[in-house]
């Protein structure tokens, strides 16, 4: 791919001079200007990023890409490598490959460890690590996700006793964020809250965290909120029903686990346990069959 192979190069120069720059400033022990060069490797990242966003009106394959990072990105929190763009995400996936050349190699050339080793070892780690910024975000996003949505339903239960007792739903999710623990479901409803106070109506704000968490869960439960404050309905009895339907698709959810769990059982059962079953079975009649 020719946007890879640019990307590349760009990388290789930008990285080396980067890491070449920090190396002095820490030889020469100014570590205020060590903090400043860019010893993070989000600093190190964030040259590339700019060529990156550069290219990415020009390449509609590298747009697609950043557009897939920036959802995953919200998704996940935006907390992932302590708060990286798409375009430093994208950047990553050629940075960290190339931070693993500029380790290993050195440390294998200066502990004389045969060259096909540390050929071998270099292409592993930098294999793991191209791939390692698109997983990890995948997987930060995916980790978020599972938490709003177990911690979801007893959210809504505090919500609905708010309702019950004459709160409107603007209150109930201000209970919710006095009386619940640090944690996604937090996070996303203090958003609500903001996003009103700047102006934004409720019902907007609401679908707003079904647009962000990406679930259909999350989107049944925040869209049927925000209809019923369109249209008027009791906000207690949807919370209550939107509680209970969360639960079911848990409920749901599990017994599909657990009904994977007897075929994910069958390969270890049959490459571990039944040889060994063979063997206490059939090995005594080997043995009586040589020995005649």
């Amino acid at each position: 791919m020719k946007v890879d192979i640019v990307i590349a190069f760009v990388c290789t120069a930008v990285s080396a001079v980067t890491l070449a720059f920090i190396f002095v400033k820490g030889m020469l022990g100014t570590a205020d200007g060590l903090a400043k060069s860019g010893s993070s490797l989000r600093s190190i990242l964030a040259p590339i990023a700019l060529f990156v966003e550069h290219r990415r009106g020009l390449d509609p394959e590298l747009n697609r890409t950043l557009e897939r990072f920036e959802k995953l990105i919200v998704q996940s929190g935006g907390k992932f490598l302590d708060g990286a763009t798409a375009a430093e995400v994208f950047s990553a996936r050629f940075v960290l490959p190339l931070v693993v050349v500029v380790v290993i190699v050195p440390v294998g050339l200066a502990l004389k460890i045969s060259g096909g080793w540390v050929l071998m070892g270099t292409v592993f780690f930098a294999a793991l690590l191209y791939a390692y910024p698109e997983s990890g975000l995948k997987s930060a996003a995916a980790e978020r996700t599972r938490q709003f949505t177990r911690d979801l339903p007893g959210s809504l239960d505090v919500m609905r006793l708010v309702a019950q007792s004459g709160g409107d739903l603007l209150s109930a999710i201000r209970a919710v964020i006095d009386v619940t623990s640090k944690g996604p479901v937090r996070e996303e409803l203090s958003r609500v809250v903001a996003e009103v106070t700047i102006g934004t109506s409720l019902v907007a704000a609401l679908n707003n965290v079904a647009t962000r968490i990406g679930t259909n869960e999350a989107n049944a439960v925040f869209s049927t909120l925000a209809q019923s404050l369109e249209m008027g309905t009791s906000v207690a009895e949807n919370l209550q029903s939107a509680a209970q339907l969360i639960r079911h698709a848990a409920r749901v959810k599990a017994q599909a686990q657990a009904q994977k769990a007897v075929v994910n059982m069958s390969f270890p059962l049959l490459l571990l346990i039944l040889p060994g079953i063979f063997i206490v079975l059939f090995a005594p009649l080997v043995i009586q069959f040589i020995n005649r």
